[in-house]
């Protein structure tokens, strides 16, 4: 990202070239802005140029005769044309000179300055936080930020402040002001534009006319002092240098449709050694105060919710263990074969891995024995034999998945706080009579059970008491 305040003397403009829409007529002229390793392309009409001048002659007194005169006739011939370009090119670096240490807004934002560098990027956000930004913090649970615009409030602190800033409109204590009291934060690569998830997620695209690439830009996030909920959406958290001071305050984190393959690119996004495992993270009790402390830095000490849909994730690796307070863990939409490292989250209550590669729940009991909420939708799985020791489950979604014997449901009947349970879309659920008959499976509870989002009619719940009978009739005969 560019910072022309410090780089004015690395800076160029150029016109490289003309362009003529055929069907109007219309010339445009391609401006080349490059500060330092950084450049973008401006497209502006000579009426552009005519209207920036007048103000720059009326609001700074810069010289009339500075821009070449407009021409009536002959204003298309590809001769004459070559001339303006060279004559706006010469304009435009005169400006540049006459501006040599800081540019108006005026000139700033003809040449996009407010788009891609620091100072007249955050100067636009200042403006509208001054202006706004009480009602935006009142009206809104959360705000989105770009990744430049993240970039540039980390880059900003360290920077001296412009003399144009100081106590005005245009002043960074306005972005400070505001990004302190923000409680939600999303980060996307780029801003109000809804095709980002599908172009920033696979590939490296520049932003805008620039060569600038939301993936390639690292920040801290030191001014979010009092974030409770981050999220992250088509770029990964791994831009993320220090994510130390948020740690003791952040309550959500959610990361959508990125290239992420494992949680420590997350939880340990700034740790140069995240692929190392991750020791037990035992609370120790504090003497003089009551309080648990955990035995490393890398903890998340108020970490409530982590959602990472729609990801590459293989694997629940070690790192969830920096999050013992977990009580959500959401990880759809991923590539997911099997689970572990759960059984040092004891607060954990909702899982939900639909939509994964999960083929069998083995003992599952062991490591997630207090979980409320089960969710396994579009999984792979055909027995619920290591289900059946969940008993504190209360939801439990396994719908589309490969599921074919009624026998399966005994698994899960006889869990005593089971009161939702979801099997659509399994090859059982086609079966005849399929309703009562995965109801009579619970016996007495059956009018307690909530199936596919529904509960049992009372012509089901009939025939289940018939179907439950003949069942109990069944295994008394074996037993015997």
């Amino acid at each position: 990202m560019s910072c022309y305040y410090r780089q004015y003397e690395d800076t160029t403009v150029t016109i490289p070239k003309y362009s003529v829409e055929s069907s109007a007529g219309i010339t445009y002229y391609d401006i080349k802005v490059q500060v330092a390793n950084v450049e973008w392309f401006v497209e502006r009409r000579y009426r552009d140029f005519a209207q920036l001048h007048e103000k720059l002659v009326e609001e700074i007194s810069i010289s009339k005769k500075l821009l070449p005169p407009k021409k009536l006739v002959g204003n298309k011939q590809p001769a004459f044309l070559e001339q303006r370009r060279e004559q706006l090119e010469i304009y435009l670096r005169e400006l540049l000179i006459y501006f040599r240490n800081e540019l108006p807004r005026l000139l700033a934002e003809f040449l996009d300055f407010n788009k891609y560098d620091i100072i007249y990027l955050l100067q636009d956000l200042a403006r509208v936080f001054n202006e706004t930004g009480d009602a935006l913090l009142s009206a809104k649970k959360e705000y989105s930020l770009s990744a430049l615009e993240v970039y540039a409030i980390s880059e900003r602190l360290s920077l001296p402040c412009p003399p144009s800033e100081l106590g005005g409109k245009f002043d960074f204590s306005h972005v400070l002001d505001f990004s302190m009291q923000l409680a939600a934060l999303v980060v996307t690569p780029v801003k109000d534009n809804t095709s980002f998830v599908q172009d920033y997620n696979t590939v490296d695209v520049p932003i805008g006319r620039s060569n600038i690439i939301p993936n390639r830009l690292s920040f801290n996030l030191n001014a979010f002092r009092n974030l409770k909920t981050l999220k992250f959406s088509a770029l990964s958290t791994e831009n993320i240098v220090d994510i130390e001071p948020l740690k003791p305050t952040l309550e959500t984190i959610c990361v959508h449709n990125t290239t992420i393959t494992h949680i420590n690119q997350v939880l340990l996004c700034d740790n140069l050694h995240k692929s190392c495992d991750v020791p037990s993270l035992v609370p120790e009790t504090i003497a003089e105060n009551g309080d648990d402390a955990l035995l490393t830095t890398d903890a998340w000490s108020e970490l409530s919710e982590l959602d990472l849909t729609g990801n590459l994730l293989t694997q629940i690796d070690g790192s969830v263990r920096t999050a013992p307070k977990l009580r959500r863990l959401i990880l759809e939409q991923n590539r997911i074969r099997n689970v572990h490292n759960l059984a040092e989250l004891p607060h954990l209550q909702l899982l939900s891995l639909s939509g994964n590669l999960i083929a069998e729940c083995v003992d599952w009991h062991l490591s997630m024995g207090n979980l409320v909420t089960l969710k396994l939708a579009q999984n792979k799985i055909k027995t619920l034999n290591g289900l059946r020791k969940l008993l504190s489950l209360v939801n439990l979604d396994l719908s589309c998945n490969l599921i074919e014997q009624l026998d399966e449901v005994d698994f899960v009947a006889n869990l005593p706080l089971l009161e939702t349970l979801r099997l659509t879309g399994n090859p059982l659920a086609g079966s005849v009579d399929y309703r009562p008959r995965v109801l009579a499976r619970f016996h007495e509870r059956a009018a307690e059970i909530s199936l596919d989002n529904e509960p049992g009619t009372q012509q089901e719940l009939d025939t289940a008491l018939v179907l439950s009978a003949l069942l109990q009739s069944k295994q008394r005969q074996q037993q015997k």
